[in-house]
């Protein structure tokens, strides 16, 4: 999504258009905690906005080069999607075309920026930080929410490196990563029923028999681990902001049919994982995603597969 203004604008319109821009993203459930280095990057920028004016520089010029860069790696990568749909073909080219005058506006801006600039660093209300480079925005909020804390990491480092950032924050940066835990299940033998394989967040696998019962326990905990790694991803998505449609959540497949992307609202937000599993079981995606919604929001969830046989095929 693209969030700079495309036409000079009085300053105070402009920080109006961007938060109107940016509401779609921080609808729906309340922010009620900050991953570890969104967190620090926020506190990191709120400080260097009250430095001195070369570490304003420094940080504006890091934060546009790496913002550059996520939008120029994404339109690059996207040159090789391929949809099936027109709609999403010419969904897939406006995003294109948007996104090349979107890299150009903003290495046209970082071509201009000196360290004479006026330079100041704001915060919207969804935590967003703004960057005011002579008085024209720039949203430091990359093109794909599961890279957005490996951009602000790299700012991070990149700063730090130039100036010390010990004085401006207690502990250490962190890289905003979600810690899945790799939780085995058990079996369980149903007399004259078969067994089941089952985890301790309630996925439970109905098989026949227990022939081939390493390949499916290695299936079984390949699903839940993705699944897992769906819901650390979401529950980071909604820390950041964004809002989760889970009516809306769909997968879409670059031309080979890995799955590369996971779209999570109408604004087109989306996740940039590969969960092989949702590709390939499509029919089978509503009742794991309902078990990942509840998980998702720090519920019990429990769903129970009765034709796991299926999955193993």
């Amino acid at each position: 999504m693209l969030r700079i203004a495309k036409q000079p604008m009085p300053a105070l319109a402009v920080t109006l258009a961007l938060l109107l821009v940016s509401a779609g993203a921080v609808a729906g459930s309340p922010v009620t905690a900050e991953p570890a280095a969104k967190s620090y990057f926020g506190s990191l920028a709120s400080k260097v906005a009250l430095s001195d004016r070369l570490e304003r520089f420094d940080f504006a010029t890091i934060a546009l080069n790496e913002l550059i860069n996520a939008y120029d790696t994404s339109y690059q990568e996207s040159a090789q999607e391929q949809h099936g749909k027109p709609k999403a073909q010419l969904k897939l080219a406006r995003w294109r075309r948007e996104s090349k005058i979107f890299v150009y506006q903003l290495k046209s801006q970082f071509a201009g920026i000196s360290d004479q600039s006026h330079i100041e660093i704001q915060a919207d209300q969804s935590g967003a930080i703004i960057l005011f480079i002579d008085n024209a925005p720039v949203v430091i909020s990359g093109p794909e929410i599961g890279k957005a804390g490996q951009m602000e990491q790299r700012i991070i480092d990149r700063f730090c490196k130039l100036h010390d950032c010990t004085r401006y924050h207690n502990t250490p940066p962190s890289p905003l990563t979600s810690e899945v835990r790799k939780v085995r299940g058990g079996w369980h033998i149903q007399n004259r029923q078969g067994a089941t394989y089952e985890t301790n967040d309630g996925l439970i696998f109905v098989f026949r028999s227990l022939e081939n019962r390493a390949e499916k326990q290695a299936r079984c905990e390949a699903i839940a681990h993705d699944l897992r790694m769906l819901v650390a991803a979401l529950q980071n998505a909604q820390r950041a902001g964004y809002a989760i449609d889970w009516t809306l959540l769909t997968v879409a497949t670059l031309h080979d049919g890995t799955t590369e992307h996971i779209v999570i609202n109408s604004a087109g937000d989306y996740l940039n994982m590969d969960l092989s599993f949702f590709g390939s079981h499509r029919g089978l995606n509503q009742p794991f995603l309902g078990w990942a919604e509840k998980r998702a929001a720090g519920k019990p969830a429990s769903i129970v597969i009765t034709d796991a046989e299926q999955l193993v095929r």
